[in-house]
């Protein structure tokens, strides 16, 4: 175990309300924040070989600048890592081809050459492209990361496309060490199952509008693998008898909880647990109920379990009078907003599938209003609000899904301020925790 990362490692909760009303049932939120240290000096230096598997889309809707620019990606990838970084590379179209083995990267120069001699073909096999490349880092040796990064612009539409049964063997490979991050570029990919497959597969989820948008992307991937201290970071909560807990964002299942985010220095993860308590587990007024239970365990960057310190919370049994006076936290506030925002996007982009704008519309102005005081949620809804104006579904579909999943699911800094600005957050944070107002937009 690493003894540095479990001692230095923070979990904190915080209720929405530091209290429990006597004599009725209650629902309580509570904020659970999983803090890295600063990164320790020397640490990029120190960090063990990865290997990446790189499987690139070339079927013929990919003809022309899209490839172009998915090759000056794949060579971007390439020049930012070290000589000792396992990459192999595998093309797709109708027929899968392993370009290049999982073997430590070197100068780089042979590599670039496989990359440079991938032209357009035919149809889209995603799913076997997917796993020719994490079959390609099955054998690589040791137990450092390991991440199959897999861009395409089109439909599943040769062998295995069912998007259930794709992140199911995204998260088998998960449990196995292999996680997996999508790209989706452009108006056409299957934007649900790219999203389901990196978030089973213990991954990122990006998309641009062109192929330019996605050096952005890349760019956030390859900044945060060179930063991360914990993966596989797991969360298990439980309360008392008889009461009813969920994760509010939405995370992915796994064996005995749900997955958060992998961890970079500096930053934190976080979940919203809701808790139902009935008035009849309830103590006496004046007394102190312990209503929440957490674990929290990852892996090093060398594959070591880190466990770390477990949390618990308590909280009294007050009257009904000194319950409404207390002050809702700010920052668990906030996270409820983005949550409720996420919510409000899945409803529009249900709507936009049916074609029906005027509830698209109806749903932005309400949110617009609701969610006003939230500078991120209101640049969110802003670019929303073009799209929406300009009738197009499959642009709408996208940013509504990748903005949900961001609001419900991202690393944030742990001195993240309450305000929100484009120019600040390019400015002063590292590309992997930007709150961005436009997801499929490389320049904002």
């Amino acid at each position: 175990m690493d003894a540095h990362l479990s001692l230095s490692t923070a979990v904190v909760l915080t209720p929405r309300r530091a209290g429990l009303r006597a004599g009725h049932d209650n629902v309580i939120e509570v904020l659970v924040r999983i803090q890295a240290p600063d990164a320790p000096s020397g640490h990029t230096a120190q960090r063990p070989p990865q290997a990446l598997a790189l499987v690139i889309d070339r079927s013929g809707s990919m003809q022309g600048r899209p490839l172009t620019e998915a090759r000056r990606c794949a060579e971007y990838v390439v020049g930012k890592l070290r000589p000792t970084d396992a990459v192999s590379l595998v093309q797709f179209d109708n027929r899968v081809q392993r370009l290049w083995p999982a073997v430590p990267l070197g100068d780089g120069a042979p590599l670039r050459a496989a990359i440079a001699g991938i032209h357009s073909g035919g149809n889209t096999h995603l799913h076997g492209g997917w796993r020719e490349g994490a079959d390609t880092l099955a054998d690589v040796p040791g137990t450092g990361l390991k991440r199959v990064i897999l861009l395409s612009d089109g439909q599943a539409n040769e062998g295995l496309t069912d998007a259930a049964a794709i992140s199911a063997q995204c998260a088998e490979w998960a449990a196995r060490g292999v996680t997996t991050s999508t790209y989706g570029l452009g108006n056409s990919f299957n934007e649900e199952l790219m999203v389901a497959m990196a978030r089973a597969g213990g991954g990122n989820h990006y998309y641009g509008d062109t192929a330019e948008d996605l050096m952005d992307p890349f760019q956030q991937e390859l900044e945060l693998l060179g930063n991360l201290c914990l993966r596989d970071l797991r969360l298990a909560a439980a309360g008392p008898d008889g009461v009813e807990l969920q994760v509010v964002n939405d995370l992915p299942p796994v064996e005995g909880g749900w997955r958060l985010p992998d961890l970079a220095w500096g930053a934190e993860a976080w979940a919203v647990l809701r808790l139902k308590l009935p008035e009849v587990a309830l103590p006496p007024l004046g007394q102190l109920m312990s209503v929440l239970r957490v674990t929290v365990e990852g892996r090093s960057l060398e594959g070591e379990l880190v466990k770390l310190e477990r949390a618990g919370l308590a909280l009294p049994v007050m009257s009904a009078s000194t319950f409404d006076n207390l002050m809702d936290d700010e920052l668990v506030s906030r996270r409820l907003v983005e949550l409720a925002a996420a919510d409000a996007l899945s409803r529009m982009r249900a709507a936009a599938d049916h074609g029906d704008w005027v509830v698209v519309d109806r749903l932005l102005e309400e949110a617009s209003r609701q969610f006003a005081g939230n500078e991120w949620v209101a640049a969110l809804l802003a670019a929303m609000k073009e799209i929406a104006q300009s009738r197009s579904r499959e642009r709408m579909m996208k940013e509504s899904m990748y903005s949900a999943s961001k609001l419900r699911s991202r690393l944030s800094a742990k001195d993240e301020d309450v305000s929100f600005s484009v120019a600040s957050e390019s400015i002063e944070r590292p590309a992997y925790l930007r709150r961005k107002p436009s997801q499929g937009k490389g320049d904002v």
